[in-house]
């Protein structure tokens, strides 16, 4: 069969498809979608004129602040702790040491090939656009590396260089206007499938062709970029017929279209089966690769979040969109009082022609002498178009606020942020981190943790050699981002100068403040605090030595004092003997039996005062075990992320 009608069946069934997809997105999000990138971009088109007189071509930063605003949020909420991510085992698994492992090396190779950056774009599309997709790819590169063997038949050493195989897994982020998916479907998996569609050179192409990756057919032409709606029209193609179109499909095929050429007449949903598969597809027209679903998971290597849920809609609302409406009318707003104050700083001249000479041009700048034919008040004038109405001042203030609770930024209303007060800004702020708390659990639930998943099996599969095979969960580390730690902070401090410096909630809150600070420091400092609120050993010891001298001394004391009322009282009665009186003095011996019971009580409750004391130290000698390790291994952490 030939090469070139084997998948003329496939062709013609994906095609269809992916066309009716193209053309649902275009036409429902396309046009939006370039305006909300134009005013994040701060780019000015004619179509923004609200009026043909105007002149200014201003674009407000407002909503360019709130997306930066919460871009940053999400960043600083992901990234905050350095660990981004951390693995559970299963609970069955007496050995926690494996998942460790796993997750340090899978963080290590993931930042390596740069995963940060590329998440960083899925936020900013997710903020623009509404929905960030990413997509998971594998390679192989060589890395090479010196290293020093030793010389055969010597004593001596060189340097060579080793080349290795290593497997990368990749995240790449990628444009909503560059992503297909079935326009029934609310997620990735439910879709009968998606699709990536770029523009690439052919010299991609034919590398690919070469190293086995794609079929070997001969690709006519080129694409005409034009008919891709969607792409950057301000990307340099500067050889039109080198640009090839790649739509790299992932889904469900009809399984015999795989190995036959088949008309799409044949197929029937009720009779054939449908298989996961990669199709590979040049120009809408070339079919260079077509394979069932390499991954052992035959999962689909796209993740996608919606930056503010939709209900039942795969494509999310952004930023751009919360914030257009206000944004546009700012944006005439301050358009129109620039146009104004153009014409009423800079006067218009009224000339009489009659009284000017022939041919003088009439122009007003500093320094300027105009000639005239007799008095130059008459024959010059300015025109007064009264002042620019302070009003304008007062609604673009109240655009921006607008423009801050649509978004949730509180960049935008610095003004009315200034006048309010201390309890209305803590609820302000409140309420934007909740919202910015619910956009980072969306991303967390269906974008981190799916993608993680599938950068482990990818590594399973490919990277057997370093990557383990076991049962592990993945937990995102879902920090607070900047704005609520300040937040947070400010509420912290507050709380500190009402509590005595002596109290236990004193250190417990001290300690709070500087794990949620963003001190490059801040593990060393946590660390120094827990050791000083830990008890210390020896401070125990010589407490404990001062209390059982203590202890000597008093039971010294109370005997010398029962020996000298024994004495007493001996020397007492043989003074009454010899008085002749029939019996001692009892009130004095009385008086000093009760001296002497009111000291053995008191030695008594130090006796067990110091029993209870040495009781509760033995009590408490595992949970300081434990401290001690916690403390050591806080301090491998922080030694081993300055070292980093």
């Amino acid at each position: 069969m030939d090469t070139e009608t084997k998948f003329q069946g496939l062709a013609g069934w994906l095609g269809s498809r992916l066309e009716d997809w193209r053309n649902h997105r275009d036409s429902n999000y396309l046009d939006s979608w370039d305006e909300y990138y134009r005013l994040w971009r701060g780019i000015w088109q004619s179509s923004d004129k609200t009026r043909q007189s105007e002149k200014s071509r201003l674009i407000s930063p407002a909503l360019q602040q709130a997306v930066e605003s919460s871009v940053a949020e999400i960043e600083e909420a992901t990234f905050g702790r350095g660990k981004w991510f951390d693995i559970k085992d299963d609970m069955l698994d007496q050995d926690p040491s494996d998942a460790e492992y796993v997750r340090n090396l899978l963080q290590e190779d993931l930042e390596e090939t740069g995963a940060k950056d590329a998440l960083c774009e899925v936020f900013l599309n997710g903020a623009v656009y509404g929905t960030g997709v990413g997509k998971i790819s594998v390679e192989e590169r060589i890395w090479k590396y010196p290293v020093e063997v030793p010389v055969e038949g010597t004593m001596v050493t060189e340097r060579i260089l080793q080349e290795d195989t290593v497997v990368d897994v990749r995240i790449e982020a990628i444009s909503p206007k560059e992503f297909l998916i079935d326009p029934s479907a609310t997620s990735i998996n439910e879709a009968l499938g998606v699709a990536h569609e770029v523009i690439k050179p052919r010299h991609s192409i034919i590398e690919g062709i070469k190293n086995g990756t794609y079929r070997d057919i001969p690709i006519e032409g080129s694409y005409n970029v034009e008919r891709l709606k969607g792409f950057d029209p301000e990307s340099s193609r500067a050889d039109a017929s080198d640009q090839i179109k790649i739509t790299e499909y992932w889904g469900k095929v009809p399984a015999r279209f795989l190995s036959e050429s088949e008309s799409i007449d044949d197929f029937e949903y009720d009779e054939d089966e449908l298989v996961e598969a990669v199709v590979t597809i040049a120009n809408d027209s070339h079919i260079l690769r077509a394979e069932e679903n390499p991954f052992m998971m035959t999962d689909r290597p796209f993740v996608s979040y919606q930056h503010d849920i939709v209900p039942n809609k795969f494509w999310g609302r952004g930023v751009c969109e919360k914030g257009f409406n206000p944004q546009k009318a700012l944006d005439a707003e301050m358009r129109a009082r620039i146009d104004s104050l153009a014409l009423t700083t800079t006067p218009m001249m009224a000339a009489d022609a009659t009284r000017l000479p022939r041919g003088v041009k009439l122009e007003v700048r500093p320094g300027k002498t105009i000639l005239t034919n007799g008095d130059p008040r008459a024959a010059v004038m300015p025109l007064s178009l009264g002042t620019t109405d302070q009003n304008t001042y007062t609604q673009v203030a109240s655009l921006q606020n607008m423009i801050q609770m649509g978004t949730g930024s509180n960049d935008t209303a610095q003004a009315s942020a200034e006048r309010a007060t201390s309890a209305g800004m803590s609820m302000q702020q409140s309420s934007a981190i909740k919202r910015q708390k619910r956009t980072l659990m969306n991303f967390q639930n269906t974008f981190l943790i799916p993608m993680i998943n599938k950068c482990l099996w990818r590594k399973v599969q490919f990277d057997e050699a370093r990557y383990p095979v076991a049962d592990y969960k993945f937990v995102p580390y879902s920090t607070m981002g900047i704005m609520a730690k300040e937040l947070e902070a400010q509420q912290m401090v507050s709380l500190l100068q009402s509590i005595p410096k002596d109290s236990p909630a004193f250190d417990i809150i001290l300690m709070a403040v500087f794990q949620n600070s963003s001190m490059h420091n801040r593990d060393q400092i946590v660390n120094a605090l827990m050791q000083d609120a830990q008890p210390k050993p020896e401070e125990e010891q010589m407490e404990q030595m001062g209390k059982q001298l203590q202890l000597k001394l008093l039971e010294a004391q109370v005997q010398k004092t029962m020996s000298e009322a024994q004495e007493e009282a001996t020397k007492a009665m043989k003074n009454a003997a010899e008085a002749g009186a029939a019996q001692p003095n009892e009130l004095v011996i009385q008086e000093k039996f009760l001296k002497l019971q009111k000291e053995l009580a008191a030695i008594d409750k130090l006796r067990a005062d110091t029993e209870n004391v040495n009781s509760e130290t033995m009590r408490n000698i595992p949970e300081i075990e434990h401290l001690k390790s916690e403390t050591l291994l806080n301090i491998a952490s922080a030694t081993e992320k300055l070292q980093g």
